[in-house]
């Protein structure tokens, strides 16, 4: 009898401490690292229906498996993200929310470390049923993670708005609670819809082959004195020529400008037919960056409803990753022809004898 009183006020105590320190008192606690790692991959588990937190604003309904796949030394690495929905895996390069994630829990700061106990995880909703994270140093097709890596979400931490109760390893810790926030909101919200990023760089080449069309161009681009890139694209097909810049420019800008407009296990996409694994594409479009990332879209042959025109696509990440197919308006694949058209029925430029500004 003695011992479970012991126990049940050693409980009291700890809950009381945590309640003083981190509601009347987060002034005076600094902030610590809790781990510093290199992850590779990272999984969201969203909560379960019992769990007794709050679940408005909507959580991401499917559970996702985030990847880093290292390029190289100095290189940016590719993001992707993966998800499982009636047996079917689907598979797309992740977007800023994911490579946020990949940098704020690779130093994850706190401002408490405090023992577990059953009636903190009660308080706080911490346990089984509530939304989490786990991390791994692994980014294979199959990926163990480990529960001493797992991030158990639960409440804010009392007055102070910015910080989240979690449970790992036993342990509560108060990171910031956008770790898990921006969680509410659907999967897509995790992917990247625009089919050419870069953080950094030109594009140095571009080639187009379909379409009765094979034209290729690259761009010699240089800094100018406000160390913007100017470019210089010239045609490399046929007669070799430099290209009026408005020729070569209006290729870049739209390659640039195509994105996705319906992933296939989006909310209100059209009823798009599945594509048979042997369908050619009617047209590929390769794209090099400058520092070294390769793209290649394959565009599929065009789908009519009554909702409009659509053309599939399936983006590759060479020689890293290959997406599950994605669909683009049509009227965006004839703006990607005109441009090539353009650039193969171009005429010779002649430079002006100037210097770059």
């Amino acid at each position: 009898m003695k011992q479970k009183i012991s126990l049940v006020v050693v409980a009291f105590v700890g809950l009381f401490l945590l309640f003083y320190w981190m509601e009347d008192h987060p002034e005076n606690i600094s902030e610590t690292n809790f781990w510093k790692e290199d992850w590779k991959s990272m999984r969201y588990t969203p909560p379960k229906e019992d769990w007794c937190g709050v679940l408005e604003p909507k959580f991401a309904e499917e559970t996702m498996v985030f990847r880093k796949i290292p390029r190289g030394w100095n290189l940016t690495p590719v993001y992707t993200v993966s998800t499982i929905k009636d047996g079917k895996q689907t598979s797309y390069e992740a977007n800023y929310n994911v490579k946020n994630s990949f940098s704020e829990l690779s130093v994850l700061k706190t401002k408490l470390i405090e023992k577990a106990t059953p009636e903190i995880q009660k308080s706080y909703c911490l346990g089984m049923s509530s939304p989490s994270l786990s991390l791994s140093e692994e980014n294979g097709s199959e990926i163990e993670f480990s529960k001493d890596k797992q991030l158990f979400f639960g409440k804010k931490i009392g007055a102070d708005e910015g910080r989240v109760s979690v449970l790992v390893n036993e342990e509560i810790i108060a990171p910031y609670n956008y770790l898990i926030e921006k969680f509410r909101a659907p999967t897509t919200n995790f992917r990247e819809k625009m089919y050419v990023t870069f953080n950094e760089g030109y594009l140095k080449e571009l080639s187009f082959s379909g379409q009765v069309v094979n034209v290729k161009a690259e761009n010699r681009a240089k800094k100018n004195q406000y160390n913007v890139y100017v470019n210089d694209w010239s045609r490399t097909t046929g007669e070799r020529i430099v290209l009026p810049p408005d020729v070569g420019n209006q290729w870049e800008s739209v390659v640039k400008g195509l994105k996705v407009e319906f992933y296939t296990d989006e909310t209100g996409a059209p009823e798009f037919p599945e594509l048979p694994s042997t369908q050619v594409p009617e047209a590929v479009l390769d794209v090099t960056q400058s520092e070294g990332i390769k793209y290649r879209l394959s565009f599929y042959p065009l789908w009519e409803s009554d909702l409009g025109k659509w053309r599939p696509v399936r983006r590759e990440f060479v020689p890293y990753f290959s997406e599950t197919i994605t669909w683009m308006k049509e009227e965006s694949f004839q703006n990607l022809v005109n441009a090539v058209m353009k650039v193969k029925s171009a005429s010779r430029y002649e430079r002006p004898n100037q210097k770059i500004q």
